[in-house]
Formats: C-alpha cells, sequence, structure tokens
C-alpha cells in the first residue's frame, strides 16, 4: 500500500465544523448530477479501474514500437539509442501528421503553442503555418492526443520528424512518418507481447489500490448496478482485474464478483454506434463479448441517464456514450491531481499574477483616458487658436505638456508590468510543463481539453476511488452559471 493509499484509508471521519474534501479527492461536477436517480454505473478498464505505472508503461510502448520501425520498417537503428522523454508530451496536444508538428489549442482551436518535431516553434513560426484561423482536427493528418495510451506516440513521431530533418532517417515525408508510428503504436498493444510483459510484472506495472473495492462496494450496497465495458480481450482483462480485486473482500472473492454485467473487446466507440452481436464466454454467465447500447440496457434494465459511464478517453468513453446514447458521464483524469497539487503550491505566485493584471489593466485605462485628454487639448488649441489670447495659450500648452508626460509614464508602466508579468508567468508554467504549460489553461484561457471536458462530461474526476467520499443517493450540484454582472454583485453579497 502506498502513502498515499493509506492517507486515504485512514481519513478521519467528517465532521460538521469542517466537512472540507482534499482537492485531490473531490468530483467536480459541470452539470447537475442526481446520483439517485443512476440505477447502473459502468466502468472502463485500461487507466480507469487499472492505472498503470506512468511513466514506466509509457516507455515501454515507445522501446517496443521503436523495435518494431527498426525490425520490421527498415528505419534506422538510431532510434533504438533514443531515450523516451516522459516531460515531453501531455494529453489534449493534436499532431498534424503533414507539418510534422505538435500543436497546443485553445478553446476556439488555434494554435497557441507548438513543436516542429521536438523543438519548440516561435509566435512567428506558428502564424506563418497557422495564422490565426480554426482548425479542423477531424482533416487528413491530424490526430487528437486524447488519451494516455497516445502520450508515447506523439513523443516518438516527434522524435522521427527530428531524425527526417537531421538526414538520418529516409522517408517520403511527414506524412509517412506518421503512418509508420500510427501502425507501431497500435501494432505494439495488439500483438500481445506488451500485454504479456504487463501481466507478467502486474505487480510493477499495476499498482494495487484497495480503496478502488471500497468504491465499487458501496455503489452495490446502495442497489446500484455495476457493469464493466472494455476494450481490452477476456484474458488481459482477467489479468488485471484479478490483480486488483480478487481476494479483497470475503464476500466478493473474485473480480467479476463487483459486476453485474461485462462488456470485453467492446469495439468502442463502435459499440455506441453499430449493433454488433454479442458473444457470451463460456464458463461466465455476466461476461460478454463485443454488443452494442441497446443490447447492455436491455440487459441492465436501464436506459440514457440512468446510466452513469466512467472513462478516460474524451471520445471513446465520454463523447459517445453522451451523444449516441444519452448516458450521464464521469470523465477521468488522472494528471489532475498533480495540477491542482501545483496549483496550490504556486498560489502565491497565481495571486501575485492577478493583482499585477489587475494593476496592468487599470493603468491602461488610465493611459488611455489621459492620452484622450491629449488629444482633445490639441484640438481645442488647433480649432481655438486664432480666438485664445497669448495666456490661454500658454495655459493649453502647459497642460498638454503634463499630460504627455503622464501618458508616458503610464505607459512606461504598463511596460513594466508587462515585463513582470511575463516572467512570473512563464516560471509558472513551466512548473506545469516547460513545452506546455497547463492541460487546462494557456495564459488567460482555456485549452481545447479543457473545452472538450466542459463540453461532454457530467463530471470529472482524478481517480475512480474517489467515487468513495460521494453518497451514492446524493446529488453533485454544478456550479451555478453566471454572467459576469453577477458574479460581481454575489462578491459583494
Amino acid at each position: 500500500m502506498t502513502a498515499w493509499d493509506s492517507a486515504f484509508l485512514d481519513t478521519p471521519p467528517l465532521m460538521e465544523e469542517d466537512d472540507r474534501l482534499p482537492p485531490a479527492h473531490k468530483l467536480y461536477a459541470l452539470r447537475t448530477l442526481p446520483l439517485g436517480d443512476i440505477k447502473a454505473v459502468g466502468f472502463d478498464m485500461d487507466h480507469t479501474l487499472a492505472r498503470y505505472r506512468s511513466p514506466e508503461i509509457d516507455e515501454l510502448a515507445f522501446k517496443k514500437a521503436a523495435r518494431l520501425l527498426v525490425r520490421d520498417r527498415g528505419y534506422s537503428p538510431w532510434l533504438l539509442e533514443i531515450d523516451y522523454d516522459p516531460a515531453f508530451s501531455v494529453r489534449g496536444l493534436v499532431l498534424d501528421g503533414l507539418r510534422g508538428n505538435l500543436l497546443k489549442l485553445n478553446r476556439e482551436r488555434q494554435v497557441v503553442r507548438a513543436t516542429h518535431g521536438s523543438q519548440a516553434l516561435t509566435r512567428a513560426g506558428m502564424e506563418s503555418v497557422y495564422g490565426r484561423r480554426r482548425l479542423s482536427t477531424a482533416a487528413k493528418g491530424f490526430r487528437n492526443i486524447d488519451t494516455l495510451f497516445e502520450i508515447p506516440e506523439s513523443h516518438l513521431y516527434a522524435r522521427l520528424v527530428d531524425g527526417l530533418d537531421q538526414g538520418i532517417l529516409k522517408a517520403e515525408n511527414y506524412l509517412q512518418l506518421f503512418k509508420d508510428v500510427r501502425w507501431a503504436i497500435d501494432t505494439t498493444h495488439r500483438n500481445g507481447e506488451m500485454k504479456a510483459e504487463i501481466l507478467q510484472h502486474r505487480d510493477f506495472f499495476i499498482p494495487q489500490r484497495p480503496q478502488l473495492a471500497l468504491a465499487l462496494d458501496r455503489l452495490k450496497r446502495a442497489g446500484k448496478k455495476l457493469f464493466l465495458l472494455t476494450n481490452s480481450e477476456w484474458t488481459f482483462t482477467d489479468g488485471v482485474l484479478g490483480h486488483l480485486f480478487n481476494g479483497l473482500d470475503e464476500a466478493r472473492p473474485h473480480w467479476t464478483d463487483y459486476f453485474d454485467l461485462i462488456v470485453v473487446s467492446s469495439r468502442k466507440p463502435l459499440f455506441f454506434t453499430d449493433s454488433l452481436e454479442a458473444e457470451p464466454i463460456s464458463g461466465h454467465p455476466r461476461a460478454f463479448t463485443g454488443g452494442s447500447t441497446a443490447w447492455l440496457e436491455a440487459q441492465l434494465q436501464a436506459q440514457g441517464e440512468q446510466i452513469l459511464y466512467v472513462g478516460d478517453h474524451i471520445y471513446g468513453d465520454v463523447l459517445r456514450s453522451k451523444k449516441n446514447a444519452s448516458w450521464r458521464t464521469l470523465l477521468l483524469v488522472p494528471e489532475l491531481e498533480r495540477e491542482l497539487k501545483l496549483l496550490e503550491a504556486k498560489g502565491h505566485d497565481l495571486r501575485e499574477l492577478f493583482r499585477l493584471e489587475t494593476a496592468r489593466r487599470r493603468t491602461l485605462r488610465r493611459a488611455s483616458v489621459v492620452q484622450d485628454q491629449w488629444k482633445r487639448n490639441r484640438g481645442r488649441r488647433h480649432l481655438l487658436g486664432p480666438r485664445l489670447s497669448t495666456e490661454a495659450m500658454a495655459a493649453l500648452d502647459h497642460e498638454a505638456t503634463h499630460l504627455a508626460s503622464s501618458a508616458q509614464a503610464l505607459q512606461q508602466r504598463v511596460d513594466l508590468l508587462n515585463l513582470e508579468i511575463q516572467g512570473l508567468l512563464s516560471a509558472v508554467e513551466a512548473a506545469f510543463n516547460p513545452m506546455w504549460g497547463p492541460i487546462f489553461r494557456n495564459r488567460d484561457e482555456q485549452t481545447r481539453f479543457a473545452d472538450q471536458i466542459q463540453q461532454f462530461a457530467c463530471a470529472y474526476t482524478g481517480r475512480v476511488e474517489n467515487l468513495y467520499m460521494v453518497d451514492p443517493e446524493s446529488t453533485l450540484y454544478a456550479p451555478l452559471p453566471t454572467l459576469p454582472h453577477e458574479r460581481r454583485e454575489m462578491v459583494r453579497g
């Protein structure tokens, strides 16, 4: 058991005078979620119920994919000498396979950060390629890095681009590299070698979390039907979940005892869009391969918003289950815990940034008024000059000199504040990731990743265990939607 596990299990009972949960233990609602209306709760497995040790699992995929490229696609052995860099890529990026770039987009789908290969692009470099236009990431050659499985893929592609640019590798173009990397990563996950190694060393790659069983048990005791819906095949699923659950609870000695329905090899997202046949697994009366939304809902005797599905993949788990099946959704964001810790650690700097930005905007506003007063002064002198006395002209000129000096001083103040803000902001964002900054924000705007969470998830959290801290019959309330003027009045009140 890890120190975190021990701290979680040893948490004292919540008292009335302090009922606050640590941020990392919370579920964050984006839409009001009445859990009492939920009849069935479903779970993905990979990176949801099973949290693989990272970055070790990513390095394993990176190395195996590199070996496949050298062995089967004739790539230079130089590729085998590259070390995996776990800090290079983050979730939420977009891979541009046509141009050899990795992109961070804001919520308007405009490029705000980018690399060519592993080298950062300047603002001028980004604008020369993408301008300020909104990108369609569904176009040919783009790939969304929306799952943790895709992190090593983006790093491998970036290093291949470096190799091609340096003349170390030979390929037709960046798109050929893109296709080869896609093939290598997919083959790595499908040929069984990687899964066999994970199961062989499951104590290392799959940390056990006893509190996970407590969360599922509480839902079961509350009368919820639980189901598993995973793309992994039966043998791997049995090995992983057996490692996590078997023997933890005398009342549920085997992992299958936690679930009313088990679906493996589900082929998500096709599970939510096609009518696939469900095939029973011999010897396991509640376990099937394949299937479809309508079939699963009939088995559970629950449908639409009576079902809550928990997964880590925005597209395959959350978007499709919500749009095609109208299920409630809980997105797992394992990176959330680290981001929360960094937000707390950088709290002083963030408050200082807010103070500096407030001062900058106020100074700009004052500078704008003073500059307008100077223009008005010069306009009066031009229009009224012939009719003004020498003393009046002198007074206008004196006022103009004072206004010009004030405007210059205010602009200098703005320039100094800009420098201070830029330096502090760069340091804060580099703490999250030197290349990409936080995954949810870029400067003062939300990222595409954050926007997708808001669009498609009913709630999000860092780990499944956090469900234990929530009453299964309670309601999770989303923040009250407000307009800027309403927030101001609420703060005053």
